[in-house]
């Protein structure tokens, strides 16, 4: 899905650009200037899910400083589900395929693991990652994707094809955190679900899951994934036109 700058809050054009160097909570509440109301938040994600996902880890389930695993993360700031966390105090690991953002990602995130690879739902140490040309958040492991990014496209849509590692996401966390994380972030253009079914729940149950549940090239929602999750013991507590916010109902109710 197409990622864009969200933000929230009563702004009246002033730009963010300064603030990204700060880090820190109470950096983030301080933050106010022309227009800008105290009641206002700020928003790095498409459609403002990481405000929801702030409330949820901090208000609901009470977790001071969250960890995540970012499947997918692209920009380190720019529409990303997990700088808003990062940036008041959580950490965490970024995996990221694409080459153009891995370095702006280890420049920008120091404190997180940033991970230059895919994940991978069979035994596969490596695949396909197809590069479309002039948009790179559509990159994508999944031949299918490719296949109907370039049905009906005057040009070939698809740049480059490169092939890149595999790690497991059950192998990702054992490694770089040992436990599971406080959230999971998928967004790998149609491959959610898969991930999602190839996770040891019973070991490496995150506590919240945000993922894409609009079906690639639709309007419809992807009902597998949210009945997969649901059938996991997750309830719906949030979302946008394009991801769905799931939490532990074990961790609330």
């Amino acid at each position: 899905m197409n990622r864009r700058n969200f933000m929230t809050g009563a702004l009246a054009g002033a730009p963010i650009a300064g603030l990204i160097g700060f880090a820190g909570r109470m950096a983030y509440e301080r933050v106010y200037y022309a227009g800008f109301q105290p009641q206002g938040r700020l928003s790095f994600s498409q459609q403002g899910e990481d405000i929801v996902l702030y409330h949820v880890l901090h208000d609901l389930l009470k977790i001071a400083k969250p960890t995540y695993i970012d499947i997918g993360a692209a920009d380190p700031v720019e529409a990303s589900n997990t700088f808003l966390l990062y940036w008041t105090g959580g950490h965490g690991v970024l995996v990221e395929p694409n080459p153009m953002y891995v370095e702006k990602l280890r420049r920008r995130r120091p404190r997180d693991i940033v991970v230059a690879a895919g994940v991978g739902v069979t035994d596969a140490t490596a695949a396909d990652y197809y590069v479309v040309r002039g948009k790179p958040t559509l990159n994508t492991f999944s031949a299918e994707e490719a296949a109907r990014l370039r049905a009906g496209a005057k040009e070939d849509v698809i740049e480059a094809v490169l092939k890149m590692p595999l790690i497991s996401v059950n192998h990702l966390i054992a490694t770089h955190m040992g436990k599971a994380p406080d959230l999971l972030s998928i967004d790998v253009e149609g491959m959610d679900l898969d991930i999602l079914r190839s996770l040891d729940f019973t070991t490496y149950r995150p506590a919240a899951i945000i993922a894409e549940t609009i079906k690639m090239g639709t309007v419809d929602v992807n009902a597998e994934l949210v009945d997969f999750l649901v059938s996991r013991g997750y309830a719906v507590r949030g979302g946008s036109m394009i991801n769905t916010i799931f939490v532990d109902r074990g961790r609330y109710a």
